[in-house]
């Protein structure tokens, strides 16, 4: 009969293999786990806290996510623009109560700074810009330290503003050429004589309008000198047209004597009383001086008009009667004596009741 030892050969193998492999997971195990702790060196182990302090402290931190608005929209060479950029920060980059800063200008190729500034905008800050481009295509701007006015934080603060790129204006108009010179449309030195001028024009003419407005007395003094001087011009027109006739060395026909001297009288005391007597008969001609004058009128104002009134009958029968004989044509002297009674009876109007000079 087998014995018992011999009967379970293959467990007891088996039970050795499992201890082995036991065993050596452990061992792996402590060597990965167990040995780094103790591999370090206290001094290691003490300095690593503060690099990471220094790294904070002497690394910039840079904003770069942010909205930048460039106005005006077109810039060419030599333009003022502003460049504003909005952006967030979880540091307070402004002293309380103060709402803007001015920072120190940077140096930057091609572009001129004249002014850049921090401000508060709400929750957010913004920055401005004002500069001047001078060149044609992009143009890199340098970070911005912008944390030099802040009180509680150490680490420095730099805005990365995008680059902006700056248009040529000969792709923009077209032109390819300069334009000829021109001359300046007015002369150096007299804008303020203009302006001075102009300044007293207007016075003037503020001045005349008010005067012809608002004094009646000085307009119908106006239109009484205008008159005047209307009526003087006519009268010494008649007295030359008349002494011309009187001297004419051309032989004039009686119908054309006639028809020049009826004209000259009925344009001249048109004129003197302000009426149209171009159409009048000679008979009308002195009813309506009646009725201008109400019959306030002088004896010789009156005598003066009755002999107008019978020339102008004499040159109408001359006229238009068809008569040729002596009584429808002008003798030399017949023509002397009427230049002469038209020439006496603008005299006697002129020096009656106007007082006009003659």
């Amino acid at each position: 009969m087998p014995t018992r030892s011999s009967c379970f050969p293959s467990f007891s193998g088996r039970g050795i293999d499992v201890k082995k492999k036991t065993l050596f997971l452990s061992a792996i195990l402590f060597l990965c786990f167990v040995l780094p702790f103790f591999a370090q060196t206290p001094d290691a182990a003490a300095s690593s806290e503060p690099a990471e302090v220094a790294e904070t402290q002497d690394e910039p931190i840079i904003i770069s996510d942010m909205q930048m608005i460039v106005l005006p929209r077109d810039v060419f060479v030599g333009d003022a623009m502003e460049i504003r950029c909005t952006f967030s920060c979880d540091v307070t980059l402004l002293p309380a109560g103060v709402l803007s800063v001015e920072i120190s200008p940077v140096e930057i190729q091609n572009l001129t700074v004249n002014n850049i500034t921090l401000q508060r905008a709400g929750s957010s800050y913004m920055i401005s810009m004002l500069c001047v481009p001078w060149c044609v295509g992009a143009i890199d701007i340098p970070p911005i330290v912008v944390s030099e006015h802040c009180v509680d934080f150490d680490s420095t603060v730099s805005l990365d503003i995008p680059e902006i790129t700056i248009k040529s204006i000969v792709n923009y108009t077209g032109a390819t050429e300069l334009r000829a010179a021109k001359a300046p449309l007015l002369i150096p030195g007299t804008t303020w004589v203009i302006y001075l001028l102009s300044i007293v024009g207007i016075v003037l003419l503020v001045v005349i309008v008010v005067i012809l407005v608002r004094f009646r007395a000085f307009r119908k003094k106006v239109r009484t000198v205008v008159s005047l001087l209307i009526t003087v011009k006519s009268y010494h027109s008649l007295k030359y047209q008349m002494r011309k006739l009187t001297k004419s060395k051309k032989p004039v026909a009686d119908k054309q004597f006639a028809a020049m001297v009826s004209h000259l009288i009925r344009e001249y005391i048109s004129c003197r009383f302000s009426y149209n007597f171009r159409s009048e008969t000679p008979a009308g001609v002195v009813s309506e001086f009646e009725r201008l004058s109400s019959g306030l009128f002088s004896v010789e104002a009156g005598i003066a008009i009755q002999s107008l009134s019978d020339v102008l009958v004499r040159c109408d029968y001359v006229r238009f009667s068809g008569d040729e004989g002596e009584a429808g044509t002008f003798t030399q002297e017949e023509r002397l004596r009427i230049c002469g009674e038209v020439i006496n009876a603008a005299v006697c109007l002129e020096k009656d009741d106007r007082n006009a000079k003659v």
